[in-house]
């Protein structure tokens, strides 16, 4: 591999700035080498960048506008119950994730407009070390989000496999608590990597000048790579069997409860008696009450025969689709992590370099789209969140 001279310190920065579980911050590399890429070329991979550029910025715009909406709902909601404390602790970690991701965005746009000019426009802090914090950021937020779907998906598979145990598990203070947890530990877990970088200022040969750019510790190669292995790779993988387990449990619940529903439909009857009837039927005190409720219709009380009711099935479902698109978005994230243990060329620097990064772009991509869109999951299977949504908007 040989680097142009103008390149190389520049190539020493991004390489001590990657992370694994990062995307974009190898763009400059793959121009700066001479390996030949297999699989995906120079010039397909520079298309893929710009395709890919373009969908995460209408993402990450609508991502930002619809948990806004969501987080602005649910605080009308008045958060009496830990269901909803959850659900809106999801979506400011949603809505912080792709602020950060599309603040990651236009620095890289604001990067790649000073190459494009070769640094005849240039600005006062380097683009590209900006893009690499808010990189390490979104990594750090993006694990509340993991944790707190988890969590949401093991309480309501516990309350639905078992109702009695766990019905009133998810109180408003063990939420708040759980979220607190969540985000105390994203940040400190991650907060040895951010400690080791800064921007210091620093002459840049680009622009013949001094302005700040990106300083890298020669100890936080060292660091990242445990906290990567302990944080992204464990805790990612096992999250993701855990999900799995809790989508086919409450999907066995659901489609058991659904068969209750259509079986109690298909015996039910009108009533056969007027109310006339009925009331003489009640003055002879001959009859029971429960009885007079079987002639009338003979459809059986749901609350009494079903484990799930009518709120508790919506809410079900509800989890089941915010868990099973996670679990979907998620899985790049656990293949890429899985592959680069068993392919070495699966790097940068590598013939198979491109084809890293533009599974890590899809990786980003996904995470991105898991946290932008769940208002529709909660617009579709929430009630009450529909109700109070359309008060919102009825207000401004």
């Amino acid at each position: 591999m040989s680097i142009a001279d103008n390149d190389s310190t520049r190539v020493k920065f991004i390489k001590a700035s990657i992370d694994p579980s990062t995307t974009w911050d190898t763009l400059h590399v793959t121009s700066a080498t001479t390996v030949t890429q297999l699989l995906i070329s120079d010039q397909d991979y520079a298309t893929l960048v710009i395709i890919f550029c373009s969908i995460f910025g209408v993402i990450t715009f609508a991502g930002c506008l619809g948990n806004a909406v969501t987080i602005a709902t649910y605080l009308s909601m008045k958060l009496k119950d830990g269901v909803t404390i959850s659900f809106l602790g999801l979506a400011i970690s949603d809505f912080l994730y792709v602020i950060t991701m599309l603040a990651h965005l236009i620095s890289l746009g604001l990067y790649t407009l000073e190459r494009k000019s070769s640094f005849k426009i240039w600005f006062p802090f380097d683009p590209f070390g900006i893009y690499v914090f808010f990189s390490n950021i979104g990594v750090l937020i993006y694990l509340i989000t993991i944790l707190a779907t988890t969590f949401i998906a093991i309480i309501r598979c516990l309350c639905v496999s078992m109702p009695l145990q766990f019905r009133n598990l998810l109180t408003r203070r063990r939420s708040i608590w759980c979220i607190t947890i969540f985000s105390l530990v994203s940040v400190f877990s991650y907060l040895p990597i951010l400690l080791n970088m800064t921007m210091q200022a620093s002459f840049d040969a680009n622009i013949n000048t001094t302005r700040y750019r990106l300083w890298v510790s020669p100890y936080r190669e060292e660091i990242k790579m445990a906290i990567w292995i302990s944080r992204d790779v464990l805790v990612t993988f096992i999250t993701e069997i855990i999900v799995i387990v809790c989508v086919v449990v409450m999907t066995k619940k659901l489609q058991a409860a659904a068969k209750f529903r259509n079986k109690t439909a298909k015996y039910s009857v009108r009533p056969t008696l007027s109310p006339v009837a009925v009331a003489g039927i009640q003055a002879t005190s001959l009859v029971s009450d429960s009885k007079i409720a079987t002639i009338v219709n003979c459809e059986p009380s749901e609350t009494q025969s079903n484990k799930l009711s009518s709120k508790d099935f919506s809410v079900v479902r509800q989890v089941v689709l915010i868990s099973s698109v996670y679990i979907v978005c998620n899985m790049p994230k656990i293949v890429i992590d899985l592959a680069v243990l068993f392919v070495p060329d699966l790097a940068l620097g590598r013939p198979y370099q491109n084809v890293y990064i533009t599974v890590l772009g899809i990786m980003e991509l996904l995470q991105v789209f898991n946290s932008s869109f769940n208002i529709f999951i909660y617009f579709k299977y929430n009630s009450k969140f529909r109700k109070h949504l359309c008060l919102f908007k009825s207000k401004t």
